[in-house]
């Protein structure tokens, strides 16, 4: 069955963040059994400054606002018009993330079920491209007399959902719903009321089976959405359906943001080795490829079954890998792109010419007849792009996360693509936790690669010496 209550939910914002930036105007439609029972908009002051994008946007000025109230002042009524009703926005995690921000700044908890409009739209019409409002209003002629106004929003998005309701097949509509609404097969083992106190924050989770063995770890920004979408019956796979026979508990642990999730998924996987994360389950040895010169001046490369990597091994490493086989195929495949001799590579053991130099890949490295600076050059071309890339900083770094939706803070202590320390900060409490060595782990390094490549990113990051007050005093544990 469809929802019988919901409350269609608009908002303008000073900006996109919802940790940095405010709400201007709040617009509601709540329905019971398909009926409007309440509207409800107001403009709110947002104590701080009205960009001027904004207004050109939304048409709402600085001086349309700095008399209205605060959202501490409405809070009441807001939560009264959404009381007991299914949330419902388009692109809710925008419209959702922004009033979950509010009602914690006035120190109350908010949380809801909750569906995207943007979503159950691709659901229906995946033939369409574009689903965002402008689009929705065109193709279903829905007026609308001031867009980008909150409560003129949240009507077109109560009449696409009443238009759905008249057009499509109740069972197509209702199967669209629930997906939309992550509603899941609730394992027999598991407790509803612990689905439903899941956290709706970043960070990770954890399956355990029974005697509190780990199944499997995950990570998600938010994390009740994560955990449900594992027992939805539409996308359960063969591995979905075995740790659904065998969950017993979940455990949660709240990250500021994404990177922290991230570090901590890829800590407690290697820490714990759950059944159910082969990926980034490691073995106690590793094989390491570096780059080397031999005896005749020909650049080359050596496989090292090694326990650990460090710091001062990544100059010359190329990269790590599960086994030889793995490690072999990528040399084949380079020797054949770029004329490299597969006898030098370590591929083949003869005492005359490799084979591909028989066929006219090898241009003669083996035999000597060609100079090692021309095959020095493709071997560079051939293998710069797999080596590990030079530290961008001049030695440690702090990276800051902040919370969206708490006051919660991590700092991370990374040097030279190594993870050293985490420290979490809220109004009550610092503690340092996750103490690590100065070991190379590809998948931190993977994981700092993707961050660092966002420009956006640049302002989280300080660099700080052994000297510096403020890291001795945040990572003196480290």
């Amino acid at each position: 069955m469809l929802p019988d209550k919901l409350a269609f939910v608009d908002i303008e914002t000073t900006g996109a963040r919802s940790q940095t930036d405010r709400i201007l105007e709040i617009g509601i439609v709540r329905v019971e059994e398909n009926i409007v029972t309440r509207t409800y908009q107001t403009l709110l002051n947002p104590q701080m400054y009205v960009p001027p994008e904004i207004t050109a946007l939304t048409g709402i000025r600085q001086e349309d606002v700095q008399n209205a109230p605060i959202f501490l002042e409405i809070m009441d009524e807001v939560l009264e018009t959404l009381k007991d009703c299914v949330f419902v926005a388009h692109n809710v995690r925008f419209d959702y993330s922004f009033l979950k921000r509010e009602f914690f700044h006035a120190g109350r908890r908010f949380t809801s079920k909750h569906f995207c409009t943007v979503k159950l739209s691709r659901y229906l019409f995946p033939r369409f491209k574009r689903h965002n409002l402008d689009s929705i209003i065109e193709r279903f002629q829905i007026s609308c007399e001031n867009r980008h106004r909150a409560l003129d929003d949240a009507t077109v998005i109560h009449s696409f959902y009443t238009k759905l309701q008249q057009t499509l097949k109740p069972e197509k509509l209702i199967k669209a719903v629930n997906l939309a609404l992550k509603k899941p097969y609730i394992p027999s083992q598991l407790s509803p009321i612990l689905l439903e106190n899941l956290p709706e924050n970043p960070g990770v989770y954890i399956f355990y089976g029974e005697k509190k063995s780990p199944l499997y770890i995950g990570k998600s920004i938010n994390i009740k959405d994560r955990v449900l979408s594992h027992f939805l019956d539409d996308v359960r796979s063969s591995k979905e359906l075995r740790i659904t026979q065998q969950i017993v508990d979940i455990e949660t642990i709240v990250t500021a943001g994404e990177l922290g999730a991230l570090f901590l998924e890829s800590h407690l996987i290697k820490q714990m080795l759950p059944l159910y994360n082969r990926m980034l389950r490691v073995k106690r040895e590793l094989l390491a490829m570096k780059s080397i010169v031999d005896n005749n001046g020909y650049q080359t490369i050596r496989l090292e079954t090694v326990q650990t990597i460090m710091q001062n091994d990544l100059e010359n490493l190329i990269g790590v890998f599960k086994s030889k086989k793995q490690a072999k195929q990528l040399l084949s495949e380079l020797a054949k792109k770029h004329s490299l001799c597969e006898k030098l590579l370590g591929l083949e053991k003869t005492a005359s010419a490799c084979f591909s130099y028989r066929l006219g890949g090898c241009k003669g490295a083996c035999l000597k007849e060609e100079l090692p600076l021309k095959y020095n050059m493709r071997f560079i071309e051939a293998f710069s792009p797999l080596k590990v890339k030079p530290w961008p900083f001049k030695g440690r770094v702090v990276i800051e996360e902040r919370s969206q939706t708490s006051d919660q803070q991590d700092f991370f202590l990374i040097n030279k693509w190594c993870f050293l320390g985490k420290v979490i900060t809220d109004t009550n409490d610092s503690q340092n936790i996750l103490e690590n060595d100065q070991t190379f782990d590809t998948d931190i390094y993977k994981i700092l690669l993707r961050y660092l490549r966002n420009p956006k990113n640049q302002k989280y990051i300080r660099e700080v010496s052994v000297e510096n007050q403020i890291g001795q005093q945040m990572f003196s544990n480290v």
